[in-house]
């Protein structure tokens, strides 16, 4: 029996799930990432299919019952924690042909194997250059034994899976041939930057079909918005299209008619955490009244707390380390934005809580998906109604040839083809079967949601 598994990639609003924690002193998660050779280095990381065979005849992705996916999926999440961890920055691509690959420092593909009599599963790094030359090849085995399999292969997976994950960040860092490449990769880094010759790194432009409001609305001087894009960050690394989300999403909201006094833009270093704070707690309260609009719109990383469980923006300035000092808990904004006057509160967010990839990055020492992430109540929203991104275990997409998160272009899409007078219910309808189609496609899985107050979600244009 073989599997070669789903790119399940994970956003928590909600929930994550994790292995049990383990103590410090053997915790591989405390090593001491940023002094390692190979964490200087960008990572494009080509997602795997999943693929069952058994008895030698292949079965297809619809035959298989959600409860055979589960396991293998939260080891493969698991698994793209360490990457994640291990490597200053992991682009998650379908194929060697994706145009992101050539920006990155070095590839790798995964291929994770289960064999029957001895029960072993493996998962299998190969690492190559831009060149697609092979660089290392990391191996990383977990046995059970001779016992066949009984009824499915989920329940070995359940009892192999757990000893992946540490074992593969230790042979991660381990790996003289990783070590080997990215010294010289990074000796001729500065190589280059000693003799003035910039890095050639092609340069990437966009043209995107939502970018441009296809409407256009009278202004409303009581409709206000606070908006964030967050992409290059201070000291972790980028969300990727965060700024051109948080642009175009300014854009579409004049042409729903806000004014551009009454939009407030933060980008990159503007988004520190004293100005996200103070924009939503200090001047929103200044200016709404009782029959406002409100729309708070976050694109770039959310984090979760390893001790509170409590769910994270991360501003520009940020550090996944001292989240209660540096970031903007998730709960606090729903609850000071329900206390606001205003008559219609809505929240659009491209980001994700797990620390499992995408728009999401955890504490050094920390597991990637916690055993469960408090991202806020119905109690916590009030009259506050949330569309986010993606679902419990899920990370956040991009739709690389518009340049944005894969939310937010669709997002801006429903506002165009509906001329910007759809409903709460009718933007979901749309975002939602068209982000879970398209991630399909890449093998992962992302879910929208729309949580919160139902008390706007068939109000007829809504954002308005």
């Amino acid at each position: 029996m073989r599997l070669k598994f789903l790119a399940l990639a994970a956003a928590v609003l909600v929930c994550g799930c994790a292995a049990p924690q383990v103590e410090q002193a053997n915790n591989p998660f405390s090593r001491d990432r940023q002094g390692a050779a190979i964490h200087k280095l960008s990572l494009a990381l080509v997602l795997p299919a999943l693929r069952v065979v058994k008895r030698g005849k292949a079965i297809d992705d619809p035959a298989l019952s959600q409860q055979n996916r589960e396991e293998p999926e939260t080891m493969y999440r698991e698994i793209l924690g360490i990457f994640y961890q291990d490597f200053k920055r992991v682009t998650l691509v379908k194929s060697l042909s994706d145009p992101r690959v050539a920006e990155a420092d070095i590839v790798a593909s995964l291929d994770v194997t289960l064999n029957a009599n001895p029960q072993i599963l493996t998962v299998t790094s190969s690492f190559y250059n831009a060149g697609h030359g092979s660089v290392a090849v990391v191996r990383t085995q977990a046995s059970a034994g001779s016992t066949l399999f009984t009824a499915a292969p989920e329940t070995t997976f359940a009892e192999l899976s757990p000893q992946i994950p540490d074992a593969l960040d230790g042979q991660l860092q381990e790996s003289s041939e990783l070590r080997q490449y990215a010294q010289a990769f990074e000796a001729k880094r500065l190589a280059r930057a000693q003799s003035g010759r910039p890095e050639s790194r092609p340069a990437r432009t966009f043209d995107s079909d939502a970018d441009r409001p296809a409407y256009s609305f009278a202004e409303n001087p009581k409709a206000y918005a606070v908006v964030v894009g967050v992409e290059n960050y201070q000291n972790i690394p980028p969300a990727e299209f965060a700024s051109r989300d948080a642009n175009a999403v300014r854009a579409h909201l004049r042409a729903l008619g806000y004014p551009a006094q009454n939009i407030i833009t933060l980008t990159d270093a503007q988004a520190t955490g004293n100005a996200v704070r103070s924009y939503v707690e200090s001047w929103l309260p200044r200016n709404v009244t009782e029959d406002s609009k409100v729309f708070f719109y976050f694109s770039g990383h959310g984090a979760p707390d390893a001790e509170s469980h409590q769910a994270y923006l991360v501003p520009w300035d940020g550090d996944p380390q001292y989240l209660a000092d540096t970031g903007y808990p998730l709960k606090r904004l729903y609850q000071k934005l329900n206390g606001l006057k205003a008559q219609r509160v809505i929240v659009a967010m491209d980001s994700c809580f797990s620390g499992a990839g995408g728009h999401s990055v955890l504490a050094k020492g920390a597991r990637p998906l916690m055993t469960r992430v408090d991202a806020g109540s119905a109690a916590d929203m009030g009259k506050v109604s949330v569309l986010a991104a993606a679902g419990a275990e899920e990370i956040t997409g991009e739709e690389e040839a518009q340049g944005h998160g894969l939310f937010t272009y669709y997002l801006l899409k429903s506002l165009n083809d509906g001329a910007g007078k759809n409903s709460l219910n009718q933007i979901y309808s749309y975002v939602k079967p068209k982000v879970e189609e398209t991630a399909r496609r890449s093998n992962r899985g992302q879910t929208p949601q729309l949580l919160g107050s139902n008390e706007n979600l068939d109000v007829p244009e809504s954002f308005r």
